[in-house]
């Protein structure tokens, strides 16, 4: 049997102010030197937001921003107290009402009673007075589902009735509804449905298939976006970055304004931050192409730290994140069961593909998406969610702890059936 420790039996046992952060304490430090590179990266980036608002002072941004982080931690720490006391099997057990009431966060943003503009787009809606963005829900609810049915049927992953189309129909369900407002986060739930394919052994033959089924499909919408934009709510918007991100589109794109290339003048101006940065940058308040990008502070965030601390501060952002990934592999295999080790690599994916891609964008090396540096940009929806993750991560960490001895029996049964 599975130890269960109270919340209060835990509290008990606090006897440091460490002891507070359960889990995992590598993680834990990564998630506050993120904070702080947040901090100092939102504090510098900032001068737009003070333009557009009329603040005569950085203060209140800064302010803004170390308040959103604290509560990051305070929801990352209760989750993770939460998760460990009732065991990531709680999610299993509820993965499937959570996963609906995403899709119902989706379909809100379909209603202007619920959904909020923000910057020409609603992807958001408002609940009790705060923004939230459904598609990020929508990722980790994902992993939550997917790895519930593969950890239920990995003795029966050939068979397609049981997997591989439920697996299909619950991603394609939320990639189809985000779709609409937000092209770049339906392609990351499908990336995410890949993943979780691969790590969950799903067989090669089918996951061969379902790609090349994929690349058919996704060459078929381009076209359709390239030649027939206005077929799609944002069809333009997505025909510019495309045509943006590979110039010789344009010949082939119908109705397209070679004169008008809004998306790629962020790009741009990001690529000339990177480049100004050099080695050693400008040092941290030195940027100057924060008051050339309306989303230094969020979207391009990334490009502000390069120009301010070279490529150093590039490189060091890039290693933190790349042993949070390392981190949860090596913690992957103390799982005691197969849904905890999917689930802590499906949200350690998220947060780091997640990264990838904003560094991609911010480097010229992908087409614009949107898509935030988790932990570091400014904005409550995105790091809220990624606290959750991070809490549920942490929990599972915690709770396999717990069970550290049921771990080492079960590893000894295995190795005295292989002896005999």
């Amino acid at each position: 049997m599975a130890k269960t420790i109270t919340i209060v039996e835990r509290a008990t046992n606090v006897k440091s102010f460490w002891d507070v952060f359960i889990g995992d304490k590598a993680i834990w430090m990564l998630y506050f030197i993120l904070s702080v590179v947040s901090l100092i990266a939102v504090f510098s980036s900032s001068s737009m937001v003070i333009m557009h608002n009329g603040v005569s002072n950085t203060g209140g941004v800064f302010i803004k921003q170390l308040l959103l982080l604290v509560v990051g931690i305070a929801i990352a720490l209760i989750t993770s107290w939460l998760i460990a006391r009732w065991s990531p099997d709680i999610l299993r057990k509820f993965g499937w009402p959570i996963y609906w009431i995403s899709v119902i966060l989706l379909l809100m943003t379909f209603s202007s009673a619920f959904s909020q503009e923000i910057n020409g787009e609603r992807r958001w809606i408002n609940i009790l007075g705060f923004s939230v963005q459904p598609s990020e829900v929508a990722k980790m609810t994902l992993v939550i589902v997917l790895s519930k049915i593969f950890s239920k049927n990995r003795n029966e992953l050939d068979d397609t009735k049981k997997v591989l189309l439920p697996v299909m129909l619950s991603t394609f369900v939320v990639a189809g509804i985000v779709f609409k407002s937000n092209f770049s986060s339906s392609l990351f739930l499908i990336l995410i449905m890949f993943f979780m394919m691969y790590v969950g052994r799903l067989p090669w033959k089918q996951i061969l298939l379902i790609i090349g089924t994929g690349l058919i499909l996704a060459f078929s919408v381009g076209t359709v976006i390239i030649k027939h934009p206005d077929v799609f709510p944002r069809g333009t918007t997505w025909q510019k970055r495309l045509v943006s991100f590979y110039p010789p589109l344009a010949e082939y794109a119908t109705g397209y304004d070679a004169e008008t290339k809004i998306d790629n003048y962020q790009v741009t101006q990001a690529e000339i931050a990177i480049a100004e940065g050099g080695i050693i940058g400008k040092m941290p308040g030195n940027s100057t192409q924060r008051y050339k990008l309306s989303q230094a502070y969020c979207d391009f965030i990334f490009a502000i730290i390069i120009e301010e601390t070279g490529w150093w501060g590039m490189i060091g952002v890039i290693i933190l994140y790349l042993i949070f990934i390392i981190r949860i592999y090596a913690l992957i295999r103390r799982s005691v069961q197969a849904y905890e080790a999917l689930l802590l690599a499906g949200l350690g994916f998220i947060i780091v593909a997640q990264a990838l891609l904003h560094m991609g964008v911010v480097t010229g090396m992908l087409p614009a998406t949107g898509q935030t540096l988790p932990v570091i940009s400014a904005g409550g929806s995105s790091l809220f969610i990624t606290s959750i993750e991070f809490g549920i991560i942490l929990g599972t960490i915690q709770y396999n702890k717990d069970n550290s001895d049921k771990i080492t029996d079960n590893k000894t049964e295995k190795n005295d059936e292989s002896s005999n």
